[in-house]
């Protein structure tokens, strides 16, 4: 056959471009194989994989399922490197938001190497006194009286209430009946007034000690009152405190240094942020 028709038959075109595409895929394969990237399990990698295994099935692996989890370990990181490089990872809100987890986490940690002094916590401790003062406590007893609605009623209703205590009557025994509890133990004067309702709670630390007074007006009516102790707030020693102070401390360092963080890595960045744009009135 004539070189020339051998040239022009399309058998001959299809096994060059054969020829061809085989060579290129074999020097291409060759070339990847040069430049593979590592997958490196670690031993430290593996024990942390059977600990989770004991811990969840309660026995150790066999050399089986611990060949198992590296290969399933092998799988993940290939499948997380081959989403990432196609950007799966981009406008995800889920792994945007552990992301932003773990980098804050990470941040917080560059200084919690050291734990707290006895001056930082002292320090912290006056600074925010409010946070940890011991509520006010009364101890008190009381009569719910029984009167009408007018002021001057109060003040009979209490003046009889007095002076039949004088006579040695029981004070439990006199007014009407509620459901309120006529003697009251070191008990805080925010749940008195959660109770009682607030005007009534402000208003006994001002009685005097061992005195009835009255009529002094609540959410439930007019009562009688016997101060018999008042303990006012008071910021405690430090000791009594020390767990509670020092978590509240490392809870303000964290955000401090998560803070100061992003102040820093912003510096890096131009935010530009876009104007909203009105829909138009078609749209509408």
């Amino acid at each position: 056959m004539h070189l020339n028709t051998i040239l022009k038959e399309p058998l001959l075109h299809f096994l060059l471009i054969g020829v061809a595409l085989f060579a290129f895929i074999a020097w291409h394969g060759a070339r990847s194989g040069a430049d593979k990237a590592d997958i490196v399990v670690t031993s430290a990698q593996i024990e942390f994989l059977a600990a989770n295994y004991a811990k969840a099935w309660g026995h150790p692996p066999t050399q089986d399922e611990v060949r198992s989890l590296i290969e399933d370990r092998v799988q993940e990181e290939i499948a997380v490197r081959e989403a990432m490089a196609a950007g799966l990872d981009r406008d995800d809100t889920i792994i945007r938001r552990r992301l932003r987890q773990k980098f804050e986490v990470m941040a917080e940690e560059q200084d919690a190497r050291e734990a707290p002094t006895e001056a930082n916590l002292s320090g912290y401790l006056a600074a925010h006194a409010d946070r940890f003062t011991a509520p006010a406590t009364v101890s008190f007893e009381q009569i719910v009286l029984d009167v009408g609605g007018t002021a001057t009623d109060g003040e009979r209703a209490a003046a009889l209430a007095k002076t039949a205590i004088r006579q040695g009557h029981d004070p439990a025994k006199l007014g009407r009946v509620s459901i309120l509890p006529s003697r009251v133990d070191s008990t805080r004067l925010d749940l008195i007034a959660r109770e009682f309702g607030t005007a009534f709670a402000e208003y006994l630390p001002k009685l005097p000690t061992n005195e009835w007074t009255g009529p002094i007006g609540s959410a439930f009516g007019a009562h009688l009152v016997r101060m018999i102790a008042y303990v006012p707030g008071a910021v405690p020693r430090l000791e009594t405190v020390r767990a509670a102070v020092a978590r509240e401390w490392e809870n303000e360092r964290r955000v401090a240094a998560r803070t100061e963080s992003y102040r820093k890595l912003r510096e890096r960045y131009n935010v530009v942020i876009e104007a909203r744009q009105r829909p138009s009135a078609a749209a509408q």
